[in-house]
């Protein structure tokens, strides 16, 4: 449930950075996403092993 909630949380503040042009915290190149990809997955990972 929490892992969902992330994702929705994700897109719509996404989705209201693009509408109201205010500039989105996410890096704008494809390896800076991943970067924050694979934090989150490190962050998930860690939490199921603790």
């Amino acid at each position: 449930m929490g892992l969902l909630l992330g994702v929705l949380l994700g897109l719509a503040i996404g989705g209201l950075c693009r509408w109201l042009d205010i500039p989105s915290p996410a890096p704008p190149t494809p390896i800076g996403a991943l970067l924050v990809v694979a934090m989150t997955a490190g962050y998930l990972a860690a939490a199921q092993l603790m």
